[in-house]
Formats: C-alpha cells, sequence, structure tokens
C-alpha cells in the first residue's frame, strides 16, 4: 500500500544513501515500481562504473518517505558534475503521486543545485513546463494474462506465431541461464558480437557479471538463451520485478535468423511471465528512426508510446549526442578483443 501522506506534509529534500531503509520499504510500497527503480539496480550501475547512487525523496513528519527517485552521480574529466535518473536506463518515472510530481520535481532541482551539480537529468516527464523535455524514443508495452493461449491469439498470424512455430520445427530450445557463465561468458559472447555488428561499444563483462549478482540470481530477472544442438545462437536478458518484466538486453548470431530464434526467446519470457502472475512485458527503448525494430515489437499485440526524457539543471545536448558514423565504421571492422577494450575502457563516458 503507498504512503497515504500528502505532498504538503512533506519537508526539504532528503537525500539518502540506496541502501537507508526508508528507501527500502517506500520503493518496495510502490505498485508501479519498475525494476530500474530497484536499489539493486542504481547500485550495480554506480559500482560498475565508478559512480555515487543515491536517492532523493520527500520526508513526512513521521519520517516515511512520501516521494522520490533513485539518482546516480557521473563524473568524467571533460564535463562537469551530473546528476541522472538515471544513467543506462530506458525510463525512470518518478515514484510519486499526482499531487507530489511537481514538489519532488523542485526539490530535485534545489538537491542537485545544493550539491553543485551542474546538469540534472531524468528519464521521464515530469509537470508541464517543468525543465526541457525532448522525446528519446518508444517503448512497446504487452498485457500479460494468466491465459498465455489468449495472449498467443494477440500475436500477429504471419509475422509472430508462424515463426515462434518454424523456431520450435527448427528444434531451436530455449533454456534459462542458471548459472554465472551462462551470462558472462555465452551471452556475452553473443553481446559481443551483435555490438560490433551494430558499431556502438559493448557494455564491460564486469558489468555482466554484476548483472547476474545483483539482479538474476536474486530473482530480479533473468537469462533466456536459444540454442541450436549445442550452438547457442541467440540470447535476452530481462527484468522482472513488481508484476513487470522489461526486456534490457538482445544478441543473436545472424547466420541463424531464419531459424527465428528471437521469437521463441519473447515467447518463452511471455510464457513464463503468464504462469507467474506477471501483468505487463515491456519490450524496451527503440529509436524513433528504427521503424524495422519497432514494427518487430509491434507485431507482438503491444501498444506503442513516447519516452520523454527531462532536464531540470543544465542543458539537454549531452543525451542527444548520435554515435560518430566512423567510429561506428572502426568497430564494426575490428577485432572483437578490440571491441571489447573500447567498451571496458570508454563505456562508461557514454551515460
Amino acid at each position: 500500500m503507498r504512503n497515504q501522506h500528502t505532498a504538503a506534509e512533506a519537508a526539504a529534500p532528503l537525500v539518502v544513501e540506496l541502501d537507508d531503509p526508508r528507501w527500502h520499504s517506500f520503493v518496495g510500497s510502490r505498485r508501479d515500481a519498475l525494476s530500474f527503480h530497484h536499489p539493486a539496480w542504481a547500485a550495480l550501475v554506480a559500482d560498475c562504473y565508478g559512480y555515487r547512487a543515491l536517492a532523493v525523496a520527500l520526508q513526512a513528519s513521521d519520517g516515511g518517505v512520501v516521494a522520490g527517485t533513485p539518482v546516480v552521480e557521473v563524473k568524467d574529466p571533460l564535463r562537469p558534475r551530473r546528476w541522472i535518473s538515471l544513467p543506462f536506463t530506458d525510463e525512470c518515472p518518478l515514484l510519486a503521486d499526482a499531487d507530489a510530481s511537481g514538489t519532488l520535481g523542485a526539490a530535485l532541482r534545489t538537491a542537485a543545485l545544493n550539491e553543485g551539480v551542474k546538469s540534472l537529468e531524468l528519464r521521464t516527464r515530469i509537470a508541464a513546463g517543468r525543465g526541457g523535455e525532448y522525446v528519446a524514443g518508444v517503448t512497446h508495452e504487452l498485457a500479460l494474462e494468466a491465459d498465455a493461449d489468449a495472449v498467443h491469439r494477440r500475436l500477429h498470424p504471419s509475422q509472430v506465431r508462424r515463426n515462434i512455430r518454424r523456431a520450435e520445427r527448427e528444434g531451436v530450445r530455449v533454456q534459462r541461464a542458471e548459472r554465472a557463465r551462462d551470462v558472462v561468458d555465452t551471452y556475452y559472447a553473443l553481446h559481443l558480437r551483435t555490438r560490433r555488428r551494430l558499431g556502438v561499444p559493448p557494455q564491460p563483462r564486469r558489468f555482466f557479471r554484476l548483472l547476474w549478482e545483483r539482479m538474476l540470481e536474486p530473482g530480479l530477472g533473468f537469462a533466456l538463451l536459444a540454442y541450436l544442438d549445442r550452438t547457442p545462437v541467440a540470447g535476452a536478458v530481462f527484468l522482472s520485478w513488481n508484476s513487470r518484466i522489461t526486456y534490457k538486453f538482445g544478441a543473436s548470431d545472424p547466420v541463424h535468423w531464419r531459424l527465428r530464434p528471437n521469437h521463441t526467446i519473447f515467447w518463452n519470457a511471455i510464457h513464463w511471465g503468464c504462469e507467474n502472475g506477471f501483468q505487463m512485458l515491456d519490450f524496451g527503448r527503440s529509436a524513433l528512426e528504427d521503424t524495422g525494430l519497432r514494427a518487430f515489437k509491434g507485431s507482438w499485440g503491444t501498444e506503442e508510446r513516447p519516452i520523454v526524457y527531462t532536464t531540470l539543471v543544465g542543458s539537454a545536448r549531452h543525451t542527444r549526442r548520435a554515435p560518430s558514423r566512423a567510429a561506428a565504421v572502426i568497430l564494426r571492422r575490428a577485432p572483437l578483443w578490440v571491441c571489447r577494450g573500447v567498451g571496458t575502457a570508454l563505456y562508461r563516458y557514454a551515460a
């Protein structure tokens, strides 16, 4: 149940560590909290890249938290200190009822200025007129039901249902990651090749080890791997908590695309979600210009909606930077060890 205090009862902004019991209790009480709000996610990101993680909240007279959001403080040699809620995260709405949203936005700005932060970026939209907004992409949401067959009937007959059957006929089997090496070795090998094909730096391998230790092994998510015989041909990582599944990472071998392994991975995730009482599967953020990916996600019977980011302090220019085309060409032609090295050394600066 949500805390019943009103925004009017809230005091000045409260800056707390992620392990503060008040913050844990508050996040756990919110039915609208995403996996990204869970303290484990922000702590994982901060620990992997050497950042500081915290939460900014509104506190009631009895000491309880009534609204808030996790924040990561990002530092690098070329830019001033920034607060982001949250870096490397598709979306992170404020955890606040309607009457507290504007108050929390003002408190976030005050806290950032008090800390001498030069930029405050939110991966969400807040009250109109508060900060600069821009559309960062779209997400696709699929409502789940207890009856998986009912969800199956909503899938596009030729673009999805037929491809699920094809993967089954071709002998593609899906296996849930059961140990660290399934993610850190097997999935990461596919991930590294996929990122090189796309011409973008991969996350460091250490990130996936922490992802296993902090999120997947404790039951806050899962990874699925598709195999043809003993060969891994595709994989995906999902976060799952609080009645919602979020697709976060995916990778595949284009040699085996004709077998439609990605379709059977998503169907397995959907089926598992229906069986375990989850209410929504979020297919993750897509760029506006990526019409092919948007069409793929739309074929699953999803609803598309825009994702809006807000800058409360400073300029949004850092979040709008496009990857260099020259760098992408170089990465596509580079050996895998070079791509991995680039990601290990530089990925943290992409926040």
